[in-house]
């Protein structure tokens, strides 16, 4: 009788437990995003760092990571509404201080891009 009475503790401990380990789950760690605003910024961004990328048809956004061609400065793909964009550059020639651009590859049409990325 005293050893199912053991059993009986040590199985309502580890029920306890897994309950209070799920109960004290939450948010997970936040990553906060700051405006990549000009082109010189997007150039700058480091390999590695996460962006979010805002459809400038849709408004999806997408997250991805810089990598170490800098593929986010050439082109972007929606993943929701499958248009592709090529960044262009704009103004008079100085491309790294202009504000972000895009072209639909499709259509021609030039809108402006929202992009954040990750801050350290």
């Amino acid at each position: 009788m005293k050893h199912s009475t053991k059993i009986l503790t040590a199985m309502t401990a580890i029920v306890i437990g897994l309950i209070t380990t799920s109960a004290q789950a939450g948010p997970g760690p936040h990553i906060t995003y700051a405006p990549v605003k000009t082109a010189q910024e997007a150039e700058a961004l480091k390999p590695k760092t996460r962006i979010a990328i805002t459809c400038p048809m849709c408004g999806a956004v997408t997250t991805s990571v810089v990598d170490k061609e800098k593929s986010h400065m050439h082109g972007v793909a929606c993943g929701a509404c499958k248009a592709n964009f090529e960044v262009i550059p704009v103004g008079s020639g100085k491309t790294t201080v202009t504000k972000l651009t895009c072209k639909d590859t499709k259509t021609g049409k030039k809108m402006p891009l929202s992009m954040c990325a990750e801050m350290h």
